[in-house]
This record gives structure tokens, sequence and C-alpha cells, in this order.
């Protein structure tokens, strides 16, 4: 009842705000909210001398799943504090808006317009009709795939650690990994421990190739197994499928050639622990922040490869980070009907609508203008001097909600991790919707008039 209550305000108080406003007041609100939980005395672990700022820092990482922390998890709370951890990982794979839409669905109470429009833009959704079977996928998706990854996980977990510890381990690295999150409760040192162990790293990596592959591939793959609604996969579903275990390959191969005989990280492995490590890491860096090598061993140009996949992120709607794999196919398309002189971008016989190549500039220009303006801030706001591709590392590994870290995050200032929590911020609810819930600009008549044309030189 309380619930209903506090869900019912949470509703009246978003009001006839703008779905980009709303995304952002949700995420904010659940940000405040943990941040006051995780500062609880009875949920911190016994000695923690965490702050409230490492409180916050750590809830801004777990609700836009991220993976940077100050402190690590394992020492810093008790299982109650780990429990709020896991629930505010899952709020923010999902969305808070989400967590309200599925309620009202199962009360049978109507979603209002802006509630749906706001569910719609979380999750990159352009189709009303099948939205309440949209959202009852990605809860039974969600809740289905980390049952099964949890499962699993507990083959290893129980014989390491007993009943208990190893089904709650379970249970948090499987929530962790669908959403991306990176964060883990065993200590500073990530799954380096586990590197070689292929059931941990094979299962933590199809959960994170699942959340990172987005909610509209599941429910257009799910459509297939249902006679009545079985159509031909969308070319959405297809291209991302398809992105997706090409950067894989890449990212495999090449942290094969460049890191085969570095004995800081994979020179000193078989070859079959090799090609596992290297396909963890490239899985992991895309968007989830798990780490099974030390960064700071790794040769730059290594690093320089992960800067790219992380870059690149992993697809819409879902629960992946970065400027997303197909905002840069169709920059690449578009690129290439430039090249041959073509009035169109078209691609696989379908042709790539102008307003979705104009977003895809919008997404990637701004994008790339906040990690430019976050790496310069960082860098100036980092004590000592710290090597620039371990600030190029770990800008983009905030604003991609990536977190992995060359042990820089630890090292920085209250100021510097200021700037790495509003990068996340960013990153998690997309540096286009965080302009437009500021602006909340509504064009005038003046903007629709279509003036001559400008000559302008480019090039």
């Amino acid at each position: 009842m309380l619930f209903k209550l506090f869900v019912k305000k949470i509703e009246r108080a978003l009001g006839g705000l703008s779905p980009a406003r709303r995304i952002f007041l949700s995420f904010a609100g659940v940000i405040f909210i943990g941040s006051l939980l995780l500062s609880l005395p009875f949920v911190q672990a016994s000695g923690s001398q965490a702050t409230y700022f490492d409180h916050l820092f750590t809830t801004v990482s777990m609700v836009c799943v991220t993976g940077l922390s100050t402190q690590p998890v394992a020492t810093t709370y008790n299982v109650w504090g780990q429990l709020i951890c896991m629930l505010l990982i899952q709020i923010g794979g999902l969305g808070l808006m989400t967590f309200i839409g599925v309620f009202y669905i199962q009360g049978k109470q109507k979603l209002s317009l802006r509630s749906r429009e706001t569910i719609q833009e979380s999750f990159s959704y352009g189709e009303t009709r099948s939205l309440k079977a949209f959202m009852r996928s990605i809860f039974l998706t969600t809740f289905l795939v980390e049952g099964l990854g949890a499962f699993l996980l507990s083959f290893r977990f129980i014989p390491e650690f007993g009943w208990g510890r190893g089904i709650f381990t379970s249970i948090f690295l499987a929530i962790s990994a669908f959403c991306n999150a990176g964060f883990d409760n065993f200590g500073s040192s990530s799954l380096v421990a586990f590197q070689t162990d292929p059931l941990i790293n094979l299962v933590i990596a199809g959960l994170i190739i699942t959340g990172g592959l987005g909610f509209m591939v599941w429910f257009d793959l799910a459509t297939q197994f249902d006679k009545k609604k079985k159509r031909r996969l969308r070319f959405h579903t297809k291209l991302v499928l398809f992105l997706t275990a090409g950067i894989l390959l890449f990212g495999t191969v090449s942290t094969l050639f460049t890191e085969w005989h570095n004995p800081g990280t994979i020179g000193n492995l078989s070859v079959p622990e090799k090609v596992l490590v290297s396909f963890f890491q490239t899985v992991s860096m895309r968007t989830a922040g798990f780490a099974s090598i030390d960064y700071t061993q790794a040769r730059p140009v290594t690093l320089f490869i992960y800067i790219l996949q992380m870059f690149l992120g992993g697809a819409p709607g879902g629960t992946a980070g970065g400027l997303k794999i197909t905002t840069f196919f169709v920059l690449l398309v578009f690129a290439r009907s430039e090249l041959l002189g073509l009035p169109h971008a078209n691609v696989a016989q379908r042709t790539i609508e102008v307003r979705t190549v104009q977003k895809s500039f919008s997404v990637f220009i701004i994008f790339l203008m906040t990690f430019l303006l976050g790496l310069m801030l960082l860098g100036i706001t980092a004590e000592g001097t710290p090597r620039f591709i371990y600030l190029m590392f770990e800008t983009i590994s905030a604003l991609a909600t990536v977190g992995v870290t060359a042990n820089l995050t630890p090292e920085l200032g209250k100021l510097a991790l200021s700037i790495v929590m509003v990068l996340m911020f960013i990153g998690r609810i997309g540096p286009l919707t965080l302009l437009v819930s500021l602006a909340d600009y509504q064009p005038d008549k003046k903007d629709l008039i279509q003036y001559m044309k400008a000559d302008i030189s480019i090039g």
C-alpha cells in the first residue's frame, strides 16, 4: 500500500514534464535517495571509513551502471548495504520510469501519455501499440536471464564461498553483469582472480552481451517463437547482431595481437587462456567494466583500442552506454554515400531517413564535445601528472558508463571525482537528453522560416 502511494506521488510530481526532464529528474532522485540509504550506519561494513562523498560517488556509479568507485563494495558495505547496491544497479539498468510503468500495468491502471513517451524515449522504442507487451518482455527477459546467470555462477561460487555467500555473490554478479554495471563484491581486484576460469568468464560475458544488445532486439527475437506474432526480423535487429559480432571479433583479435607477448597481461597464459581473456576484455570493455587484467600493465596501443571500443559502446534501448554502434554505423553509411556522390544514404536495399542521419550527427558531435571537455577538465583537476592515455581511458570510461580504470579513480581529488560523476550521469541519460531537459526549447515561428542558403566552404 505504501509502495503504491509512493509510486503515485512520483507520477504526480513529474506531472506534465517533458520525457527528457522526467528521465533527468527520475535518475537524479534515485541517486539522492540511494546516497542517503548507503550512508546509514547499519549498512556499513565493520571498519568502513567511507564518507558521504564516497557513498554519493558509488550511488551515481551504480545508478548510471558504470562501475567506478572510490571504495570497494566488499569492504564498505555489509549484506544490507550490498542489497541496496543491487537494487540501485537494477533500477539504474532499467530506469525508474520502467518500474513505475510495470506497476501501473500490473495494477490494470492506465499509464499517462507522458509516462509512455518517457519509457519509449528511454528504450528508443518507436511503437505504441505493443508498449505493454514490450515492457512485460523487459522484466521477463531481465529476471529470467539474471536468474539463469546466477544459477550457473553458483556452481563455482557455492563451492568457493559456501551456500549463503556463494548464492548471494552469484546474484550480485548476475545483476551487475546484465545491467552492464561492472560492480563486484570481491574487493579491489575485480575478476582478476578468476582470469582463466571459463565458467565465470563466459557466463558473465553472456550476461553483458545480452544486456548490451538492447531490449528491442530481444523483443523482436522473442516474437520468432510466437506463431501468432511471428514476423521477419527487423533491420535494426539484424544490424545490431551483425555489428556486435564484428566488434567482438575485432576487439578479441586486436587484444591478442597487441598483448600476446606482454607478461603483465596475457603473455604468460596458454593459447586458449589468451583467447578467453582477450574475448572477455573485449566484451567488458564495450560497456560493462569488469576487469580480468591490470590495465596499468597493458600497452598504450591496447588502451587506445579499448578507448575506441568504449566510445562506440553498445546498442540503443538496453543497458549499454557509449555513442551506440548503430549511430556510428549511420555515420559510416552517410560518409560512404557522400564519397560516392549518392543522393541518399543507402544500405542493404534500404534508405536511411535524413532525420536519422541528422540526429546521428547531433549525438556524435555532442558526445565527442562532452568527451573532450571532460578530458580537459579532468586533466586540469587531476592531482599530479597522470599519463595522458590514462586520462583518456578514465574519461571515456565514465562518459560511456563502462567503469574500467587504470587505478586512477581512487587517486583523484574531490573536484576531479565530481567531474567524473557528472560524466557518468551525462553518459547514462545521454548528452542529447540532458541538453533537451535543461533547455526545454520550444521552436517559434521564426525557426520554421527557410532563409536563403548560406555559402560556406568546408573540407
